[in-house]
């Protein structure tokens, strides 16, 4: 099963959107799937209420950070790498889907959805596998 199916399907089993990018990755993390399902809980319908961030953006934003931050509490020296990645994500997932909001997503407001979650849980996935050369 590839890591886009895996993801589907979590999300198919009731995972929020973030939880279910998340969980994927889990291997890359280094975090059992019931941490990873903890971290991510809140961040599912836009932040929790629909007006917030993607929870498949965020999820996208959580995993690059645990992958790509040196943890070095004393100095912490990867903030910048970080930060650019997670925004070269956010723009590509923008450009692909028009928006990083979730009620902009889901057509809300006007009533035109631009992606199903399933689609924007899809093309995190992807945009992940891409950055990390998988």
């Amino acid at each position: 099963m590839n890591r886009v199916e895996k993801a589907l399907n979590y999300h198919k089993k009731g995972y929020n959107c973030s939880q279910a990018v998340v969980c994927t990755f889990c291997d890359k993390m280094g975090l059992d799937e019931e941490t990873a399902f903890k971290i991510s809980e809140g961040l599912g319908f836009g932040d929790s209420d629909s007006y917030g961030t993607c929870g498949a953006v965020t999820g996208m934003a959580l995993v690059m950070s645990m992958i790509n931050s040196t943890g070095n509490l004393d100095a912490p020296d990867s903030k910048a790498s970080t930060y650019k990645k997670v925004r070269e994500l956010n723009s590509k997932f923008r450009e692909k889907n028009g928006s990083t909001i979730c009620r902009e997503i889901k057509g809300l407001d006007s009533g035109k959805v631009l992606r199903s979650c399933d689609g924007c849980i899809e093309d995190a996935v992807v945009l992940l596998t891409e950055i990390l050369g998988e």
